[in-house]
């Protein structure tokens, strides 16, 4: 083929030298940023704010003050923005089955199927609750603990211990089962212990809920039977450790083998359970919070029967609601959409049909996105990008004064063995074996769960997987597994206000450069520090080096204990430790990869309407542009209480205050509201 292309050429050459000089091409207009002059949308900004009052407002104010939050949504920002975009590049691969249907049996006529079931609304009132007949059945077959232990262990119902399987602490090369806590049907264990009016609140309006749901099972005592429901998830949520709680390595992730695993639950014969459960014989275990599931093994023989059967029957119905009639579906809007989030309207249905593929089926179409929506020099550019934050965290790991030279060895080896993954996977999932039938919804997602299930199962005993993906092509978000010592880029994400190759380099650093180091970041965290560069849980700092790190990042942990987006409700510092450090290193190490490709030159100053921004100022203005995001106060206070982010307007201005350049990019001074004094700024990556 090339040896074509170039006997073409040399012919184009011999005609052109033949014939009269042809006038000379216009030259191509330059390819613009899609956001702005340069990569930012300044018509969000609002002057009127003093950059160091209120970064977040400066970068963002027009945009917070004038922004409509749509009825379907809890939150809306610029991840949310992006993902509807992803949901319609999607949809348009389904819409495209019409006019060229996929061959049968073949990944994407799965997710067509699978999509057609979804929307397929009549038949779903037509089955009403038949989906969920063979489950009750069994549920009420349960006779002795013998048969109810055999229940829970059966894949598809709820339990408040679970098994899952994982790369082992002890040595990633190899499968674990996993034990962990579980069990809830309200968001969190504080939703139920919590004294305060506002919970209490909530514990009414789920009883209403799970009496409804009751209610349309034919329950004739559906208010009592939700009682015991309630009481019993309430001794659940007892047991429970706190999210800030499981965030503590050393204490929350415990490797043992199944004789010690077996004595954290003395009630349950943990071979017989692991055999109902189609898992091979039990060897290396992990136990992720290991009194939870002591606590939760206890209520086998502490609560009767009866409230087991009720508890099961609830959450067999209510866990796959959206899949049943539109009662049961509007049930469970009322309560998780409108009460916990204020959500006002339900989303369209083929956007939660999209939803639903990605998350039963998620890379059979990631295949056919990656494919149409992600170019080559995407993926080339970020590469690029990821290899110039490396090499600046590399060259600030060799200078750290607060950080020894044993450490910092172990540290440098971890950096060196990092593994990136950009765009998608390099093998794609075979779902040949997933069963799909386009007049059957429930059985469709209990099939997709169960084939997961299966095959994880089934890498029990194998090699682990360093080619599997956790995230969807299609996906927008990144992440870092500490476990693997792998960092990834799914194709959702690199776009634009993230990432955007005709974009100032200033942006891209400032935006996707400090995603990029954010994730590096996670394997430094206070949870990724327990984990080597072959990511086995180990401790491989000094103590010396230990303690300044833990005593920085308490004190960051205070900064945002001070951050109070409501009256009576604060930022918990334990709980964003992880992402604040990655917030915060992530921004640092962009800024010195961003200095690092300059190559010494000052970067361009860019006018628009008459103002000069540097390109300081424009890096800066970027990570803000990136966290634009607002949410419904429901919503706000939930991810208080359970997200590991802090709420966008801190991922901003809780990390400014702390980078020094920032306050000589916008002339921060004392007084500022934001200002913090040099000694006390936090600065550990």
């Amino acid at each position: 083929m090339r040896m074509k292309l170039l006997l073409a050429a040399s012919a184009f050459a011999l005609l052109a030298a033949c014939t009269p000089a042809a006038p000379a091409p216009e030259a191509a207009a330059p390819v613009k940023a899609t956001l702005g002059e340069f990569g930012i949308d300044l018509t969000n900004a609002d002057a009127t704010v003093k950059p160091g009052d209120d970064f977040f407002k400066y970068a963002n104010g027009k945009w917070l003050a004038t922004f409509e939050m749509p009825a379907d949504k809890a939150r809306y920002g610029s991840f949310d923005a992006l993902g509807e975009k992803s949901e319609n590049d999607v949809k348009s691969i389904i819409d495209g089955f019409a006019a060229t249907p996929p061959a049968a049996g073949s990944n994407v006529a799965k997710a067509a199927d699978l999509y057609a079931s979804w929307m397929d609304e009549a038949t779903l009132e037509t089955r009403g609750v038949e989906p969920l007949k063979p489950y009750i059945d069994t549920i009420n077959g349960i006779t002795d603990k013998a048969s109810l232990l055999k229940v829970l262990a059966t894949f598809g119902y709820t339990s408040p211990f679970g098994l899952g399987i994982e790369a082992d602490t002890a040595d990633p090369t190899r499968y674990a089962v996993w034990g962990s806590q579980s069990g809830l049907g309200m968001p969190d264990r504080e939703y139920y212990l919590d004294t305060s009016e506002r919970m209490a609140a909530y514990r009414e309006a789920y009883k209403a809920y799970v009496t409804k749901i009751f209610e349309l099972l034919g329950d004739t005592a559906a208010a009592k039977s939700a009682d015991a429901v309630i009481k019993f998830e309430t001794e659940v949520a007892k047991g429970h450790w706190k999210q800030e709680e499981l965030r503590v390595a050393d204490k929350a992730f415990k490797g043992m083998d199944a004789a010690a695993f077996q004595k954290l639950v003395p009630n349950i014969d943990l071979a017989k359970f692991a055999a109902d459960a189609g898992l091979p014989p039990l060897t290396n275990m992990v136990a992720y919070g290991d009194t939870s599931i002591t606590a939760g093994a206890k209520l086998v023989d502490t609560q009767s029967l009866d409230t087991w059967k009720k508890y099961l029957t609830f959450h067999i119905a209510s866990d796959n609601a959206a899949y049943l009639t539109k009662a049961f579906d509007d049930a469970r809007f009322d309560f998780y959409s409108k009460t916990l989030s204020g959500v006002t309207a339900k989303r369209d249905r083929w956007k939660r049909g999209v939803q639903l593929l990605d998350r039963t089926i998620g890379e059979a179409l990631g295949e056919a996105y990656a494919a149409k929506f992600f170019p080559p020099e995407n993926k080339a550019k970020m590469e690029a990008l990821v290899a110039n934050l490396h090499t600046a965290l590399e060259s600030r790991l060799k200078t750290l004064a607060w950080m020894d030279d044993p450490t910092r060895t172990e540290a440098l080896k971890k950096l060196a063995n990092f593994e990136v993954r950009v765009g998608y996977p390099n093998k794609w999932r075979d779902y040949s074996a997933m069963q799909v039938d386009k007049a059957k919804l429930f059985e469709n997602v209990m099939a997709a769960n169960k084939f997961e299930w299966d095959r994880q199962v089934a890498r029990l005993g194998g090699p682990v997987d360093r080619d599997e993906w956790g995230m969807n092509a299609q996906t927008v978000n990144a992440s870092y597994n500490p476990l693997m010592n792998q960092i990834t880029f799914p194709a959702g994400i690199l776009q634009p206000p993230f990432f955007d190759v005709n974009a100032d380099p200033a942006v891209n650093y400032g935006a996707i450069g400090a995603v990029i180091g954010h994730e590096i970041g996670h394997g430094f965290d206070d949870q990724g520090s327990a984990f080597d560069d072959k990511g086995v849980q180990r401790d491989w700092w000094t103590p010396e080096t230990k303690a300044k790190f833990l005593a920085a990042a308490d004190q960051l942990n205070k900064q945002y204990d001070g951050y109070c987006p409501f009256t009576d409700k604060c930022v918990i510092g334990k709980l964003t430790t992880g992402e604040n450090i990655g917030d915060l290193g992530g921004m640092i190490m962009a800024y010195t990869a961003y200095k690092q490709s300059l190559n010494g030159a000052e970067a361009p100053v860019i006018e628009v309407n008459g103002v000069k921004y540097t390109g300081d100022q424009r890096f800066f203005l970027s990570w803000a542009q990136v966290w634009r995001a607002t949410a419904r106060e429901e919503m706000a206070r939930q991810l208080l209480t359970t997200d590991p982010h802090s709420p966008p307007e801190y991922r901003v201005n809780g990390v400014m205050p702390n980078i020094d350049e920032w306050y000589t990019a916008f002339n921060v001074q004392p007084g500022d509201k934001m200002y913090i004094a040099p000694e006390n700024r936090v600065r550990i990556w």
